[in-house]
């Protein structure tokens, strides 16, 4: 799908309507981690990778099986020290460039991804 917006005068093309309204910027950054649907319990668990991060949320290629709106729990694989309590806001169709991606916003301080 295209979105077309103005831009001084100029009709530009995106095929992401969602970067416009970002609250922060996100940056490159690829970490292994661990999907879990409980942080008290890890037998649930996926393994993801980051592809960027920002304050507010970021983007992971994962097989898992993921719906928008779930709550999911990121764990950095190397170093397991905390979690990081997220929900799904999007994920990649099916045949498209970002098939197994997901869109995760954070919920609480990212601190142990950032």
């Amino acid at each position: 799908m295209i979105f077309l917006t103005h831009v001084d005068s100029l009709l530009v093309m995106s095929s992401n309507p969602y970067r416009e309204t970002r609250k922060s910027e996100r940056h490159p950054k690829r970490m292994a981690v661990v999907l879990l649907d409980d942080p008290e319990e890890t037998e649930n668990r996926s393994a993801a990778v980051t592809v960027d991060v920002s304050e507010d949320g970021c983007r992971i290629e994962s097989e898992a099986s993921l719906t928008p709106g779930q709550v999911v729990y990121l764990m950095p694989a190397e170093t397991p020290n905390g979690t990081v309590k997220g929900r799904v806001v999007w994920i990649g169709q099916p045949a498209s460039d970002m098939a197994g991606e997901a869109g995760i916003e954070f919920l609480e301080t990212a601190s142990p991804l950032l």
